[in-house]
């Protein structure tokens, strides 16, 4: 009974993008004749941007310089950054920003880019950016997106200090994450292994994400099920074992007492005071962490470290950035379209060294110089030098929207690993027929 009202929630989240085709089209979407070559100007007094609660501070301060400069007052509307269904339901009733920051996975897919964005293709940075639109931000080889910093890494945060005393390193491997865990529980029991935020729904996918990341390398894994040669339902296939790992990881004790309702809010005072060893985020939180040691990079950096532990080795998952990724929606307001227009083409030339240099992250767009990287900016910047592989879930479209909430019913309790397969399959063929993919 619960799997079925959970796929039953899957269907009409999804159908959402179905609902959002048809609403989006009668929305106003028409051409307004604004130029996306690099030339428009500024001609709107405002602009409303759908942003997200959790931005980092550079994308705050993007939003304030532009208008600043340009005279140009912005609207801010923020998306709850636990809500991965706040954007399709808001676009699916016809509501319109001017500018969206989105992700450039297939989760915008479902909004009907075609139809109801603004094609880039033709804009002057797509062409200093180098291969990154080949896997992000394009569908049906149109560009639709703008990404300004260099891609987010998912992984595990570590407390030096816990390993250490415990006489532990990093962790490359899930059986490294199970000897810490084992180790933790004789040596420290006061200590979780890992911190689970599953209060916040995002991070329970995170460990899937890292477990899949050397299989996603060594073969191409969600191109596999996109083509059908594979199923995340097979009982015998990748995303089942690492689910099934995942809960044996749960079932070890190796999670926090509270992982259910724990909140990434707490997750880096947790870290940072010891009372976990393993934090399972994305390089992107790196503000949030080190707001707990008053915003000092090299103090986070002594006590912190970085890990990328797959299920044969350590590989980092990389996926575009959600922060500094804009969407420009067809409003048919030729003065708000060129506006926001103009927007893109300043945050990616003129306004773009300030910009980067404050992300403190290496850059996504050519002939801008990145900051020397220190502490953890350096240890992300040699895990991605290193072996990596796409994010498995980032292409994967309807999956990729409902993954989280999948993963926290196997967190509950409320399916096993066979069953968030099931489901998982179904939100794929149903993401895949509404986004129109071949074969589907």
């Amino acid at each position: 009974m619960k799997l079925f009202v959970r796929a039953a929630a899957v269907a009409a989240v999804v159908g959402l993008g179905l609902a959002a085709c048809s609403a989006n089209n009668a929305g106003g979407g028409s051409d307004s004749g604004a130029p996306a070559d690099g030339t428009a100007a500024v001609k709107a007094k405002e602009l409303t941007i759908w942003s997200n609660s959790a931005d980092a501070p550079y994308v705050r301060d993007a939003y304030k310089n532009f208008g600043q400069k340009f005279g140009v007052k912005i609207n801010l509307v923020e998306a709850p950054a636990d809500d991965l269904n706040w954007v399709p339901t808001r676009w699916a009733s016809g509501d319109r920003p001017d500018i969206l920051e989105y992700n450039a996975t297939a989760l915008f897919w479902s909004l009907n880019p075609a139809a109801n964005m603004i094609d880039l293709s033709n804009m002057p940075y797509v062409k200093r950016s180098g291969d990154i639109y080949k896997n992000a931000g394009s569908f049906n080889g149109k560009v639709y997106a703008a990404i300004t910093v260099g891609p987010g890494q998912f992984g595990m945060y570590y407390n030096r200090k816990v390993l250490a005393d415990a006489g532990l390193g990093a962790p490359k491997t899930f059986a490294d994450v199970e000897n810490i865990c084992t180790t933790l529980k004789q040596k420290a029991p006061g200590v979780s292994a890992i911190y689970e935020a599953g209060g916040s729904q995002f991070p329970a996918q995170i460990q899937i994400i890292d477990y899949l990341a050397s299989v996603e390398s060594q073969q191409g894994y969600s191109d596999q099920l996109l083509a059908k040669k594979a199923a995340l339902d097979d009982p015998q296939g990748p995303f089942v074992a690492a689910v099934t790992e995942y809960k044996k990881l749960q079932t070890m004790g190796c999670f926090n007492g509270d992982a259910t309702t724990a909140k990434t809010e707490a997750s880096y005072k947790a870290l940072a005071d010891g009372k976990a060893a393993l934090l399972p985020q994305n390089t992107s939180v790196l503000p949030q962490l080190t707001a707990v040691y008053s915003k000092d990079l090299a103090k986070t950096s002594a006590a912190i470290g970085w890990a990328t532990p797959s299920a044969t080795g350590a590989t980092a998952a990389w996926s575009p950035s959600y922060n500094g990724t804009w969407y420009l929606p067809k409003t048919g307001k030729g003065d708000r379209e060129s506006t926001a227009l103009a927007f893109l083409q300043w945050i990616t030339t003129d306004g773009y060294q300030a910009y980067l240099t404050q992300t403190q992250r290496f850059p996504a767009l050519s002939g801008a110089q990145a900051a020397a990287p220190t502490g953890l900016v350096q240890e992300f910047t040699n895990s991605y030098a290193g072996p990596k592989a796409l994010a498995v879930n980032s292409n994967l479209v309807g999956f990729s929207a409902q993954f989280p909430t999948i993963m926290t019913g196997v967190l509950s309790g409320q399916y096993t690993p066979l069953q968030a397969g099931e489901l998982a399959q179904k939100a794929l063929a149903q993401g895949a027929k509404a986004a129109r993919m071949a074969g589907w």
